[in-house]
């Protein structure tokens, strides 16, 4: 045999050799592990369902200090962002000018009521002379009309006397409400005038109790009247139907988690908006002084109003971020522990109202007992098994190895 096929065959034989070789040395296909997932059961407790609205607190009544008469300020009488008692004195104005004029009014006023006392005497005298044709008629209608004159003048006088007065009053400016004074616009020496645009001197507003108004729609309306209706047939006292057939609702400030102030809505308005579809209500809070004689609620304040709309029910809580959407479908994820722990897909109806710590309640769907997928739902798929780790108590440093059971 010629030894180029000897050499061909044993390279051919060399090569089959060392490819069963490496066949047998290929490295073996290592699954991944379970994707991890973070799951909890539901939680059954008792919650209220509510509405929230936002608004702006305002003072029940809020007045405009303006002066009433021209002239230098000689007293403020306030400091600014004080508490003061409705009569407090805040301005005074110099009055020496007014009381000038009420001393000439004062002074004419008897001048008059003297040429009225001469009128009159004339008058007596004058009648009998001139029915004697001793007189002439025209000095008795001379002497009349001196008396009208003088009456007439002594009604002007004294409008001028008391229009004298009430300037003097007004140099003395109080305050008509008990409220917080705000800023001083002018101050001593300068001159104030009642027509020109620095007539504003300051502002007072009321601080208890406080309003916030805002507006709720049709439908939300109708439910509060309903409310409204129970709780005026629930009062049993004539004296306490006012009270108790008001709405309660509550008030959280901008930095506030929870809603700690109560209220009650105590006023609707007589028409709905035909444009908007919506009723202005208003609701009350009493706002007492607290630690260093602040209060807690300032008028122009953002406030979160929630009116509860129903007694205490039970429901099934899951937290919101669990809840995923398939277009107009609400549904959860969870680990069927009897099948290997297996992702299954439950639809559920889930309410629009999430409760404090983001709790969202399900409204159908569930049993409570289902270990609901809370995170890792981004990638976690129906029918894929997976690792479920229980999440660690809160305060406690989290435990990834805790498996769900």
């Amino acid at each position: 045999m010629h030894i180029s096929v000897i050499l061909r065959r044993w390279l051919l034989a060399f090569g089959f050799c060392a490819f069963v070789a490496g066949c047998e040395h290929a490295p073996a296909v290592v699954e991944p592990p379970p994707l991890e997932v973070v799951v909890s059961k539901p939680v059954r407790k008792n919650i209220e369902d509510w509405d929230t609205y936002t608004g702006t607190v305002e003072a029940k009544e809020s007045v405009e200090i303006r002066a009433r008469v021209r002239g230098e300020i000689k007293v403020v009488g306030f400091k600014e962002g004080d508490e003061i008692k409705e009569g407090a004195k805040l301005f005074t104005i110099d009055s020496d000018p007014f009381k000038a004029d009420l001393k000439q009014a004062e002074g004419m006023l008897a001048a008059w009521q003297a040429k009225l006392k001469f009128a009159e005497e004339k008058i007596d005298i004058y009648k009998p002379l001139a029915e004697k044709m001793t007189i002439s008629k025209e000095e008795l209608l001379q002497a009349i009309s001196d008396k009208d004159e003088a009456i007439a003048n002594i009604a002007t006088t004294k409008a001028k006397i008391t229009e004298a007065e009430l300037n003097i009053s007004y140099c003395n400016i109080t305050s008509p409400i008990s409220g917080k004074v705000g800023q001083a616009l002018l101050t001593k020496g300068n001159i104030v005038n009642a027509t020109a645009s620095n007539g504003l001197l300051t502002t007072v507003v009321s601080v208890d109790p406080m309003y916030v108004y805002f507006s709720v729609n049709e439908r939300a309306f109708l439910t509060y009247q309903k409310i409204l209706s129970e709780n005026a047939a629930k009062a049993d006292k004539k004296s306490d139907k006012n009270e108790k057939a008001l709405i309660p609702v509550e008030l959280a400030r901008l930095s506030d988690t929870t809603f700690p102030y109560k209220g009650v809505i105590d006023f609707r308005d007589n028409r709905v908006d035909p444009n908007t579809g919506s009723v202005k209500v208003r609701a009350r809070f009493d706002n007492p002084k607290g630690p260093g004689d602040l209060r807690d609620l300032v008028a122009g304040m953002f406030a979160r109003i929630r009116v509860t709309i129903a007694d205490p029910y039970p429901a099934i809580l899951i937290p919101d971020r669990a809840v995923l959407t398939d277009q107009n479908l609400k549904y959860v994820l969870v680990v069927n522990k009897a099948n290997k722990n297996t992702v299954e897909r439950l639809d559920v109806t889930a309410s629009n109202r999430i409760q404090p710590g983001g709790m969202v309640p399900i409204l159908s769907g569930l049993k409570g007992d289902e270990w609901i997928i809370i995170d890792g739902v981004n990638r976690a798929r129906p029918g894929v098994i997976v690792n479920p780790k229980e999440p660690p108590p809160p305060g406690a440093p989290a435990d990834t190895k805790k498996s769900a059971k």
